[in-house]
C-alpha cells in the first residue's frame, strides 16, 4: 500500500447525483491526492483534471482497469450507480486489494 499514494474515487465523473464529483472536491479541499475515474474523456474529466484530480479512464467491469487504477492508491471510495454490473464491478473491486496493495478496511484520517 502506498501511505502518500492517492486516493481513487470511483464515479468521478458524476453522471448521476455528482457523489464522486462532490467526494473529489472534499478530499482536494483537504489538500489529499486525488485519482479520479471516470468512464470516457469529456468535459467532466476535464472539469477534474482542472481543480487537480489525476484523471484515469477505466471501466469497472473490466479487472485489468480495476487493477491498473487503483494500483499505487492508499484507499478507495467506491461509488457506482445501481445497474445489471453493479454486483460484478463489486465483486472486482472487492478482490483488487490482494493484487494491487490498496487496504479496504482502514478509512481515510481526518
Amino acid at each position: 500500500m502506498a501511505d502518500n499514494g492517492p486516493i481513487l474515487v470511483t464515479g468521478a465523473a458524476g453522471q448521476l447525483g455528482a457523489v464522486g464529483r462532490t467526494v473529489c472536491g472534499l478530499l482536494l479541499d483537504r489538500g489529499l491526492p486525488v485519482r479520479a475515474m471516470v468512464r470516457r474523456e469529456d468535459d467532466r474529466a476535464a472539469a477534474l483534471r482542472a481543480v487537480g484530480a489525476e484523471v484515469v479512464v477505466g471501466d469497472l467491469l473490466e479487472p485489468a482497469d480495476v487493477y491498473r487504477v487503483v494500483s499505487g492508491c492508499r484507499r478507495v471510495y467506491f461509488g457506482m450507480s445501481v445497474s445489471a454490473g453493479y454486483l460484478e464491478a463489486t465483486v472486482t473491486m472487492a478482490v483488487s486489494p490482494g493484487k494491487s496493495g490498496w487496504t479496504p478496511w482502514s478509512t481515510c484520517r481526518r
